[in-house]
């Protein structure tokens, strides 16, 4: 009964997730101009890029796009007050922290907030430098944690938004 309701907790996720995208893509084509194209499948899963935006003054970027996350899975409200940044993924693998976009793009209930992927990797790294790694997920922010009892080898921390702000290249306000 629990693998039924996880299931459809990843499919919610996916769906929304696809959604966020879209809306990040039509945002940057109206505020910023140029064009976007969606990652192929395999953009996506091994270069972390979720699209591909041609701006007028940089050229061909990736992008990474990040919805309004819970603080627990299970949680009924999500909370833009915090982000989850993924260093290693569930297979233990290189998170999209260490992909390929240029920027990730992290939504809000009021903008998008575009952080360079390597100054974000930097901030992170440095973050959790020195800190024992937990099991169960931390109420505060900037502790190493893995889901190691779940049979995932991701390591993650969750962040304050208000950092990814200070952190931002640009924003996009979408009020």
């Amino acid at each position: 009964m629990i693998t039924k309701k996880l299931n459809g907790i990843v499919r919610d996720f996916y769906h929304k997730g696809l959604i966020d995208e879209e809306f990040v893509m039509k945002a940057v084509e109206s505020t910023l101009g140029g064009t976007t194209r969606k990652a192929t499948e395999d953009e996506d899963m091994y270069l972390h890029v979720d699209f591909w935006w041609n701006s007028p003054k940089k050229g061909i970027l990736g992008i990474d796009v990040k919805g309004i996350k819970k603080n627990k899975r299970l949680d009924l409200k999500h909370d833009d007050t915090i982000h989850w940044l993924e260093l290693q993924n569930v297979q233990g693998k290189d998170g999209w922290l260490k992909g390929k976009a240029k920027y990730i793009a992290f939504r809000t209930s009021d903008k998008i907030i575009f952080v360079n992927r390597e100054k974000l990797l930097r901030f992170a790294v440095e973050s959790i430098k020195n800190k024992e790694v937990v099991y169960d997920t931390p109420k505060e922010c900037y502790v190493p944690y893995k889901r190691k009892k779940w049979g995932r080898d991701d390591l993650s921390l969750k962040v304050l938004t208000s950092d990814l702000v200070r952190l931002a290249d640009f924003c996009i306000d979408c009020k």
